[in-house]
């Protein structure tokens, strides 16, 4: 855990990249918490065209992800491509910020903020390259300790904002932050982060983009895709239903809401950095596996909760079996093409969809025939699929 920490702080290319992460976690932490608010309340959106606005913009988030991702490993000089996005980031986040409009909002949220999310796959491509003469395992917890940074981003932005907007009637100033955000990523790839040689023209041709997403398609890979989303769409399916369980079955208050959502996040940190210190011990499958089954009992007893107090005691190993499945996706996916991280990294915005996607359908259906707690127990169902079809994916192939 440690060393990996050394190993960021020791780095000056590393300890950049740390830094862009968390400012990049910044500016999606402090406006997407308000984003439903603004678009609907400030602005006078209606929810169908919010509703419409959040489902376009999240298939342009992943088809511009993959697809630079993608092409990041033949292009080979990933910097270039963060100095251009950061600046669509500065132009979007600033149009809002400063010309408020419905028009204005939507064409930034659907079009232009999309591609500097994926400034966020590029610092973690990068990250990877930069750590290209460790060994593996070592390798891999760096790069778990470097999510740790994006939830570190959440634990402070959104309070932050929240109290610093407290006393306005807009929370547009959230736009204006991440805007500035965007201006120190672009400072930072502009003038501290070193360019990267061309890969040569025998790589370039071996890992063409129509080749990487042949690559992707694959039933293997889709078998993969399908179970990892199965067990991080847990998550967000308990991180949906457990506030409907405090406040509407259990006599809780908004305000209890708001401090487990924040306890959760800032415990999520350490073990973070403990799940990475493991990766020198145990495989990135191994502890997977075991963080579902832990997040599996979690959400088991999470269905039998009869007090507010029990939320909030269930949140600290709830919040430990996240850590993992938070930080260890990108992980996985990125050994699967060690000498191509970009195609790896295109992994993590496919498997956030899709979590995305599941989770929607999977509490359409539980809440509708089930109530909350039995939606709670289809996601201890949803986790054990994942698992049994991602040890068979992996059984095969040995």
């Amino acid at each position: 855990m440690f060393s990996s920490l050394g190993h960021i702080a020791g780095r000056p290319q590393l300890l950049v990249l740390a830094l862009m992460i968390f400012v990049q976690g910044s500016a999606y932490g402090s406006t997407l918490p308000y984003l439903s608010v603004t678009a609907i309340g400030e602005l006078g959106m209606s929810e169908k065209a919010y509703s419409l606005l959040v489902f376009v913009s999240s298939l342009a988030a992943v088809t511009i992800s993959v697809s630079l991702g993608i092409l990041s490993d033949t292009v080979g000089d990933r910097r270039q491509m963060i100095i251009a996005l950061s600046l669509m980031g500065i132009a979007g986040y600033g149009a809002i910020f400063l010309f408020p409009s419905i028009p204005v909002f939507i064409g930034a949220t659907a079009l232009v903020i999309p591609f500097f999310n994926a400034v966020a796959s590029l610092i973690f491509v990068s990250a990877r390259a930069e750590t290209a003469d460790f060994p593996p395992t070592e390798a891999a917890s760096i790069n778990a300790t470097l999510r740790a940074f994006i939830s570190a981003a959440w634990v402070i932005m959104p309070a932050a904002l929240g109290l610093a907007l407290a006393g306005s009637a807009s929370m547009l100033g959230a736009w204006g932050v991440a805007g500035l955000c965007a201006l120190f990523i672009f400072l930072c790839s502009a003038f501290l982060l070193k360019g990267q040689p061309p890969r040569p023209a025998q790589n370039r041709a071996s890992s063409g983009f129509f080749a990487a997403l042949k690559e992707l398609g694959a039933p293997i890979m889709l078998a993969r895709m399908i179970s990892m989303a199965s067990i991080t769409a847990t998550i967000r399916l308990s991180a949906t239903v457990w506030p409907l369980i405090l406040t509407l079955e259990l006599g809780g208050k908004t305000s209890d809401v708001g401090l487990i959502a924040g306890m959760t996040a800032l415990i999520e940190i350490p073990f973070m950095l403990i799940w990475a210190g493991l990766l020198k011990r145990f495989s990135i499958l191994s502890i997977i596996v075991a963080a579902a089954l832990l997040y599996g009992c979690y959400m088991t007893a999470l269905s039998f909760a009869a007090a507010p107090w029990h939320i909030y005691a269930l949140s600290v190993p709830g919040a430990a079996a996240a850590a993992a499945l938070l930080a260890m996706p990108l992980n996985y996916f990125q050994e699967l093409f060690p000498g191509r991280p970009g195609l790896g990294t295109a992994f993590n915005p496919i498997n956030s969809f899709l979590g995305n996607a599941i989770t929607a359908v999977t509490f359409a259906a539980g809440s509708h025939y089930l109530g909350y707690s039995g939606t709670i127990q289809l996601g201890v169902a949803l986790a054990l699929a994942g698992i049994s079809i991602l040890i068979t994916v992996e059984r095969v192939l040995r």
